[in-house]
């Protein structure tokens, strides 16, 4: 049986994910769901690539279902980046205690070893920006 104040985390995580992805909706595409970018090779709110959206349901989480266009549909996208969150940002994305968003927003953009690339530093003070402002 679960103690009853374990119930409380997972509300809690569940808000830092919401939160994290609206940032990261906010700095990829300022909310525009049929976004286009990186010369086409990114769609939607959270600008996934097809490799990314592959990855996140083909191989990992095919219960989503759905095609890449899909992308371009809000609840769609954040599936896709949940599901790809799950699987390479494992404790960082499902933790309550060791939630990370930095973790996190560095593999959305860099991939599963996103957070530690130099690169991925830059994108991360963006969206930690919009993340800290609410």
């Amino acid at each position: 049986a679960m103690a009853q104040g374990q119930v409380v985390p997972t509300d809690k995580l569940i808000l830092k994910q919401e939160k994290l992805l609206n940032a990261l909706i906010k700095v990829e595409s300022n909310g525009n769901d049929k976004a286009i970018g990186d010369n086409g090779k990114a769609i939607g709110c959270l600008q996934i690539w097809r490799v990314y959206w592959a990855d996140a349901v083909e191989r990992s989480y095919p219960r989503i279902g759905g095609n890449y266009v899909d992308c371009m549909r809000r609840s769609y996208s954040k599936e896709v980046v949940r599901a790809y969150m799950t699987r390479y940002a494992k404790k960082a994305w499902t933790s309550p205690v060791q939630f990370d968003a930095e973790k996190c927003a560095r593999i959305h953009n860099g991939g599963p070893k996103g957070y530690r690339k130099k690169a991925t530093a830059k994108y991360w003070r963006k969206v930690r920006k919009v993340y800290n402002s609410k």
